[in-house]
């Protein structure tokens, strides 16, 4: 497994992985990990679009996004992990994170190592100073995962989705990834 930073020629294949992913989301009783339907499974143009705009903005502007992909030996890719900016202007020394791994490969250590590559990038970038994330509450693995990687929980919102009828919570967590702070 390596982790590689993703190229605008990987996108095709990514958008591919992400749409397979999203036939996981709360799949054969397994909880959602992301606030969209079960059903739904298509990766959105607007989601695309983010993605594709990002590789041309600069680090520190509304637009920008940092992509990295674990792949396998054969070059598939099995897990992602993604920076971008908060959209607010006074918050460019945070950044969001996303990330997935397809089910054939969880609990492999892939998800502790696409956390170390983005820390490392992190710590390397002086504008960097925070690490936030949202997580459904249902999703305990990532949860654990994340707390697992230094995480700390800042905040829950009950009931922020209805998601084919029922109630979900999303929490916040940060990381610090600067001694100063």
């Amino acid at each position: 497994m390596r982790i590689v930073e993703a190229e605008i020629s990987d996108l095709a294949c990514f958008f591919d992985y992400l749409g397979d992913q999203l036939t996981e989301n709360g799949a054969e009783g397994e909880a959602l990990f992301q606030p969209i339907s079960r059903t739904q499974n298509n990766v959105s143009k607007q989601t695309r679009e983010k993605f594709e705009n990002g590789f041309d903005a600069d680090l520190g502007s509304p637009n920008w996004r940092k992509l990295w992909l674990a792949k396998d030996s054969s070059g598939h890719i099995c897990g992602h992990i993604d920076l971008r900016h908060h959209s607010e202007e006074y918050c460019f020394h945070r950044v969001l994170l996303g990330m997935g791994v397809s089910r054939k490969c969880r609990k492999q250590g892939v998800g502790e190592k696409m956390m170390e590559k983005v820390v490392s990038f992190c710590c390397e970038n002086r504008s960097i100073d925070w690490l936030d994330l949202n997580v459904l509450s249902v999703n305990m693995p990532a949860k654990s995962l994340y707390l697992k990687c230094a995480f700390k929980v800042i905040g829950e919102i009950s009931d922020y989705y209805r998601i084919e009828g029922e109630s979900v919570s999303e929490i916040t967590m940060t990381k610090c990834v600067k001694a100063y702070v």
